[in-house]
């Protein structure tokens, strides 16, 4: 333990020299630095996709180069332009004023191990503070590659060494001692339960995530077709790795629901019965933990199908079980995050009852998270928007897709997804690089001097 500490005492070391020399930074030089990172990261992006799905065996390729397309390009693409280094806005008699929060400690996950860690290098850096890693231990090469690659962009455009740094040999022991050491000034945090609360404990201020148990309202106005082909692009994605991916459509009418039901089975998916569900339901879940089984996050529908013991043909896309309204909870654990191509879909007898079983679902594992609606009549879509207790409400447009930002809406684009009070969050944010900034305010005096003081 005290080689370890000693470890993690070097990191914090280097990382404060580094933190000193980039106060000194001025916006044309930040500028230059992230769009080096950018250049260096989108053209890495399949090497790294690659990487990901052999070392974490999650996801699949294609899609994990959108996420890394995402994570670091896109991501770009919105900051590039925008003021992160002294006087940034003069408003109202008020100026504020950006200063770095100094070193930053990450936490990534196994899921999305390389677009995380190009997203939190660039928002990092983007405010002139330095960041140290403590990456999943099931996926620290690829990830250590994904921070090498932007590590040597920056410092080639002018960064100061060491401004991107990793725990080598990572345990749960180094990440502890990463979080709580007293040279941290804050932790952003995006993985399981269990890290981001350690992140919450460190002692230090501290962004973190929560569970997306995504509830998806069919409302009986909605453009189904539309709907349908949304909901599978959304839960097909990386095999459902994405945290704000749909968990269970709800529908609000039987007629309505038939005719999806036909559409998602003539565009891919399979339909499973009630013998079926109960195969999956013994095999997808840690019933110990209550949280996704490791042997299916991530894997194809036919892997899971098959772990559950039936099989189903080449061509599905994901699987679909049969759930009830009136069982929303720890009675039926398929009314949970699944991170799988596994949803679930359920009729409720109206909009009301609907609307409610979306707000149970996510009471369910999910509060704070995302919710979405699929509707032609804007007074439900508002209704929805207003019941629902999740910070990202996504209107026609497929949730996880829709929940990243910038793609069907102008939400900031983020791998890490704020959950507010309800999910146990400090912000509702998709987080950005504004909240790795401290921001100070001056403020102008805006009364006249009484002339007989």
């Amino acid at each position: 333990m005290a080689d370890l500490k000693a470890k993690i005492d070097e990191l914090i070391a280097k990382a404060q020299t580094a933190a000193e020399a980039f106060k000194k930074f001025n916006q044309e030089q930040v500028d230059r630095i992230i769009a080096a990172m950018d250049k260096a990261g989108t053209a890495n992006e399949r090497k790294l996709a690659e990487m990901a799905v052999e070392e974490t065996g999650m996801g699949n390729v294609e899609d994990k180069v959108v996420k890394n397309h995402i994570g670091c390009n896109l991501v770009y693409e919105y900051l590039k332009d925008k003021p992160s280094v002294g006087i940034i806005s003069e408003k109202d008699g008020i100026m504020e004023i950006a200063e770095p929060f100094g070193v930053v400690a990450a936490v990534t996950p196994t899921t999305n191990p390389t677009s995380t860690t190009e997203f939190k290098s660039l928002i990092a850096l983007k405010g002139r503070n330095v960041i140290i890693f403590a990456f999943h231990p099931r996926a620290q090469r690829c990830s250590a590659a994904a921070a090498t690659i932007m590590r040597d962009a920056a410092v080639a455009a002018g960064a100061p060494a060491n401004c991107i740094q990793w725990v080598e040999e990572p345990s749960i022991e180094a990440t502890n001692l990463l979080l709580t050491h007293p040279g941290i000034n804050l932790v952003i945090a995006t993985g399981g339960g269990a890290m981001v609360k350690a992140a919450y404990s460190s002692g230090h201020p501290a962004l973190g995530v929560g569970p997306g148990n995504v509830p998806v309202y069919v409302e009986k106005t909605a453009n189904l077709s539309m709907a349908v082909n949304n909901i599978i692009a959304s839960k097909t994605f990386d095999y459902g790795t994405v945290c704000s991916a749909d968990q269970n459509v709800i529908f609000d009418d039987r007629k309505i629901a038939d005719q999806a039901l036909k559409m998602f089975a003539d565009r891919g998916t399979y339909i499973c019965n009630e013998e079926e569900k109960t195969k999956l339901a013994k095999i997808m879940f840690d019933p110990e933990k209550g949280v996704p089984s490791m042997k299916i996050v991530g894997q194809s529908p036919q892997v899971i199908a098959r772990l559950a013991g039936f099989e189903v043909p080449d061509e599905v896309k994901m699987l679909m079980v049969p759930l009830n309204v009136d069982t929303i909870g720890p009675e039926d654990m398929l009314t949970h995050e699944k991170l799988s191509p596994v949803i679930g879909f359920m009729v409720a007898k109206d909009k009301d009852q609907a609307i409610d079983a979306c707000v149970r679902q996510l009471k369910f594992g999910g509060a704070g998270h995302t919710a979405t609606c699929y509707s032609s009549d804007e007074k439900v879509l508002k209704e929805f928007s207003l019941a629902v207790p999740a910070n990202r409400v996504i209107l026609n447009a497929p949730s996880a897709h829709g929940s990243i930002g910038q793609l069907y809406n102008t939400l900031v684009p983020s791998m890490t997804l704020g959950c507010g009070a309800a999910g146990g969050n400090v912000t509702t944010d998709n987080i950005n690089y504004r909240n790795l900034l401290n921001i100070k305010r001056a403020a102008l005096r805006n009364k006249p001097e009484a002339q007989d003081e």
